[in-house]
C-alpha cells in the first residue's frame, strides 16, 4: 500500500499540472468518453440486428423465388414431354413445345432430349435433329430413370464442354415405359440478375453453390466457378438449413446469411461490415468532432484561468530540474512579458546564479571535447586503464584494429581482453601494469577475425596531485604492413642473389648438355644399328628428347624471356599429355599408381609444346610423389563453354594421395617453398608461369582424399576459335 502511494499519489501531490489534468479528466473527459462508447456501441448493435433481420428476410425471399422458378421449369418440362404418346417418340412435337417454352421462359437457356440409350436427339431452340450420333452421359440420367421424378444437377460440364446447371424430367410412352430424359439448362445470366436485384443497390452480395460447393451463379461474375467446399460457410450449409454468421468474404469482414434450397443447392447472402456500419461511422465521426470541440473550448478556458500561476511555476521547476541534471545557459529576458511578482523575481535570481556556473562548466566541456576529438583522430589505437587494471577508455582506431566495439571492452579487466596472444607472453598487459614510468615494445595480437597483427606498444602512467599512480595509457601502432615489407625486401634480396647463382649454374650446365646432346644422338644411332630390344631403343630416344628439352629450358632461363610469339604454334594438348604420361610410365609403375585417361576432343592451344610438357611434367610428378604407397591418377581433358566468358580447355589432374595441409595451400606458389624434404620449391612456380603465358590459370584444391589440380586455358569466344 505504501509503495502504491509512493508511485501514484505522491507525484500528483507535488505537481500542479498533474492535479489540474486529473481533475479535468475525472469531471469531464472520462464521463464524455463513457457516454460516447455507450451511444456508439448501442447504435452498432441496433444496426447489426437490423442487418441480420434484413439478410434473413432477403435470403428467404430469394430462396422462395428460385424454388418457384425451378417448380415452374419442372411443370413446363412435364407438359412438354407429355405421357400420352404412342410407342414411337414424336420428336418434332416435343421439339416445337421446347422452342415455345424457351421463348416464354427467361430462366431456360436451352432444352435437349436424350433417349434411353443416352443419345442426343435434338437441342432446342436451334437443332431439331442431331445428325451425328452423340452419346452424353448426363449425371442425373440414372436417378431420373429409376426415381421417375425430376432431378436438379450440380455445376457440371455438358456435351458441349460448357459448365451449366440443369433440371431433368423423365419421358414415358402411353404404357409408362421409360424412353428418355428431357433436360433444361438454366440461364446463368437470369440467375445472376435475380441475385443482383437484391444486392447491387445496397452493396450486398449473394451467390448460389451446388451440392459440391461450386459457385454457379453470383452477383459478382468473377466469383463464378469458385470452389467453397473447404470453406466454413459450405460446412454450415451442409449441417444447418439456415443461419447467420460473421465471416470474411473476398478479404472483407462481412455479415452473412445462408439457407439451403429445396433441391440441395445453397444460397449465401451478405453485406460487408464497412458498408453495413457506414452510417454509424459517420455518426461517430460527427460525434468525435463535437467532442473534440468541447474539449478544446474547455482547455482554452482552463488555460486562460491558470496561465498566470501554473505556467511560471512549471517553467521555473523545469529550469531547476534541467540545471540539476546538466548546467545550461538561459537568457534572463527570454520571457519579457513575465509578471514582476514573487515567482518572477525568484525565477530571475535562480537563472542568474545558474548562468554564472554554466560559463565555467562550458569552458571545461569545450576543453574536454577538444581533447576527445584529438584522441579520436589519432591514427593509432589508444587504451587506458585505472589502477585496478580495468579498461576505462578505447578510441575508434583501436576498435577498427581489434574488431571489437568499445562497449565490449570498456569496464572489463585488461587480463580478460579478447585480443591477447597467449597467457604467458601478453606484452600489452605486462607494459600497462608494470611499474615503469614508460616503455616501448613489439608484440602481436589476434583480432576478432582471427588475424595476427604485429603491433608496436608505447605505454605511460597517470599520476594525481600526490604523485600517486592512478592508471596507465597505451598507444598501439599496427606495424604488420611494415613487417611484411621488410620480409619482402629480405626475400627479394635473397631471390636476386639466388638468381645470380642459378644463372651462373645454368650457364655452366650448357657445356655438359652439349656433350649429352651429342652422346644421346650417337646412342640412338648405335642401339638402332645394333638391333637392340625395342624397350632399349625407346629409352634411348627418351634420353635424347629429355636432353633436348633441358637445353631449351636452360636457354630460356638464361634469356629471362617469355614465350616467343614467333615460336608459338597450334598444339593438341592431348598429345602433350600423352607425351608426359609416356615419360613417367616407369615411375608410375614403380609407385603402383594406376593412370586413367579421360580425354575429349578439344580445340588446339597456341603456344610452345616443350614449355607445356615442362609444366604438366611438374604437376604429374608432384601427384606421383603424393602417392608413394600407390593410388589412382586420373587426367581429364575437356572443353567448357560459357556464354559471356567464352570458350575454355580444361586439364584436370586428380590424385588419391595424402593431400596438402590447408595452412600450406596459400604458400604453394611462393618460390623455394616446398612440402618435400628434397624439393627446391620452384616446380609449381614455373608451372604456374608457363600456364599463364598460355592464357591459362592454375588452381589447386586439396583434402584428405587427395588433390585436384586444374589448368583452365582460354581459347577465345565461341564462333571465333
Amino acid at each position: 500500500m505504501k509503495t502504491l502511494y509512493t508511485k501514484l499519489i505522491e507525484p500528483i501531490k507535488r505537481s500542479i499540472t498533474k492535479k489540474y489534468v486529473i481533475l479535468f479528466a475525472i469531471t469531464f473527459i472520462l464521463p464524455t468518453i463513457l457516454i460516447y462508447q455507450l451511444i456508439v456501441g448501442y447504435a452498432e448493435r441496433m444496426i447489426e440486428r437490423d442487418i441480420i433481420e434484413t439478410n434473413i428476410s432477403d435470403t428467404d425471399s430469394l430462396v422462395k423465388r428460385i424454388n418457384k422458378e425451378i417448380s415452374e421449369i419442372v411443370l413446363q418440362l412435364q407438359l412438354i414431354s407429355g405421357n400420352d404418346t404412342d410407342d414411337e417418340l414424336d420428336v418434332d412435337l416435343i421439339y416445337q413445345r421446347s422452342k415455345l417454352a424457351i421463348s416464354q421462359s427467361a430462366i431456360i437457356h436451352t432444352l435437349y432430349f436424350l433417349n434411353d440409350e443416352k443419345k442426343l436427339i435434338f437441342e432446342a431452340p436451334f437443332v431439331p435433329r442431331v445428325e451425328d450420333s452423340i452419346v452424353y452421359d448426363y449425371p442425373k440420367f440414372e436417378e431420373v430413370k429409376w426415381n421417375r421424378n425430376y432431378a436438379v444437377s450440380d455445376y457440371t460440364i455438358n456435351f458441349r464442354d460448357d459448365l451449366a446447371v440443369s433440371v431433368a424430367v423423365p419421358v414415358f410412352n402411353d404404357k409408362q415405359q421409360f424412353i428418355g430424359v428431357l433436360v433444361a439448362e438454366l440461364s446463368q445470366d437470369f440467375l445472376a440478375d435475380t441475385l443482383r436485384s437484391f444486392s447491387v443497390s445496397r452493396g450486398h452480395f449473394s451467390y448460389i453453390v451446388d451440392r459440391k460447393g461450386r459457385v454457379f451463379s453470383s452477383s459478382n461474375e468473377k466469383e463464378i466457378g469458385f470452389d467453397y467446399s473447404s470453406e466454413l460457410i459450405f460446412n454450415k450449409l451442409l449441417h444447418d438449413s439456415f443461419g447467420v454468421m460473421k465471416e470474411d468474404y473476398l478479404d472483407e469482414k462481412s455479415i452473412i446469411a445462408y439457407q439451403t434450397m429445396r433441391d440441395g443447392w445453397g444460397l449465401v447472402y451478405g453485406v460487408p461490415e464497412n458498408i453495413a456500419f457506414e452510417p454509424i461511422r459517420k455518426l461517430s465521426f460527427l460525434f468525435t468532432i463535437s467532442f473534440l470541440g468541447i474539449i478544446a473550448l474547455s482547455l482554452l478556458f482552463i488555460w486562460m484561468g491558470i496561465r498566470n500561476i501554473v505556467y511560471p511555476i512549471v517553467r521555473l521547476t523545469k529550469y531547476s530540474k534541467q540545471y540539476r541534471e546538466k548546467m545550461f545557459f538561459e537568457s534572463e529576458n527570454e520571457y519579457p512579458n513575465e509578471r514582476n511578482d514573487e515567482v518572477g523575481e525568484l525565477r530571475r535570481t535562480i537563472i542568474s546564479v545558474g548562468n554564472s556556473n554554466f560559463k565555467n562548466q562550458k569552458m571545461l566541456e569545450e576543453k574536454e571535447r577538444y581533447l576527445h576529438d584529438v584522441i579520436e583522430g589519432i591514427p593509432y589505437g589508444i587504451i587506458t586503464i585505472n589502477k585496478d587494471a580495468i579498461i576505462t577508455y578505447v578510441n575508434q582506431q583501436l576498435e577498427k584494429m581489434v574488431g571489437y566495439s568499445r562497449e565490449e571492452m570498456i569496464g572489463i579487466p585488461l587480463s580478460e581482453l579478447p585480443i591477447k596472444n597467449d597467457n604467458r607472453d601478453f606484452k600489452l598487459l605486462h607494459s600497462l601494469v608494470s611499474h615503469q614510468p614508460s616503455s616501448e615494445s613489439e608484440s602481436y595480437i589476434i583480432n576478432a577475425d582471427g588475424q595476427k597483427l604485429m603491433i608496436k606498444i608505447a605505454t605511460a602512467r597517470f599520476y594525481n596531485e600526490q604523485k600517486e599512480s592512478i592508471g596507465s595509457i597505451a598507444v598501439l601502432q599496427d606495424i604488420s604492413q611494415v613487417k611484411l615489407l621488410e620480409s619482402r625486401l629480405k626475400q627479394n634480396d635473397k631471390l636476386a642473389l639466388i638468381g645470380q647463382i642459378t644463372t651462373g649454374i645454368a650457364h655452366e650446365i650448357k657445356n655438359p648438355l652439349a656433350i649429352l646432346s651429342g652422346s644421346s644422338e650417337l646412342l640412338v644411332e648405335e642401339v638402332e644399328e645394333a638391333a637392340c630390344p625395342e624397350e632399349i631403343i625407346e629409352l634411348s630416344k627418351d634420353i635424347k628428347q629429355v636432353v633436348v628439352r633441358m637445353n631449351v629450358i636452360a636457354n630460356n632461363f638464361l634469356s629471362f624471356a617469355k614465350i616467343n610469339k614467333k615460336d608459338a604454334e597450334p598444339i593438341d594438348v592431348r598429345n602433350v599429355m600423352e607425351e608426359v604420361l609416356h615419360l613417367v610410365r616407369l615411375k608410375s609403375t614403380e609407385s603402383k599408381v594406376q593412370v586413367i585417361r579421360d580425354f575429349d576432343f578439344v580445340p588446339k592451344l597456341i603456344g610452345v609444346e616443350d614449355q607445356l610438357i615442362q609444366a604438366f611434367l611438374n604437376l604429374i610428378l608432384n601427384a606421383l610423389d603424393a602417392m608413394s604407397k600407390g593410388g589412382t591418377l586420373t587426367v581429364f581433358i575437356y572443353e567448357k563453354k560459357q556464354v559471356r566468358e567464352g570458350q575454355f580447355v580444361i586439364v584436370k589432374i586428380v590424385d588419391t594421395g595424402q593431400g596438402i595441409p590447408e595452412k600450406e595451400i596459400k604458400w604453394l606458389f611462393d618460390p623455394f617453398f616446398s612440402t618435400k624434404e628434397t624439393g627446391n620449391g620452384l616446380g609449381l612456380t614455373i608451372a604456374r608461369d608457363i600456364i599463364r603465358e598460355h592464357n591459362g590459370e592454375l588452381t589447386i584444391h586439396s583434402s584428405n582424399d587427395g588433390t585436384k589440380v586444374e589448368c583452365c586455358f582460354f581459347v577465345g569466344h565461341e564462333g571465333n576459335v
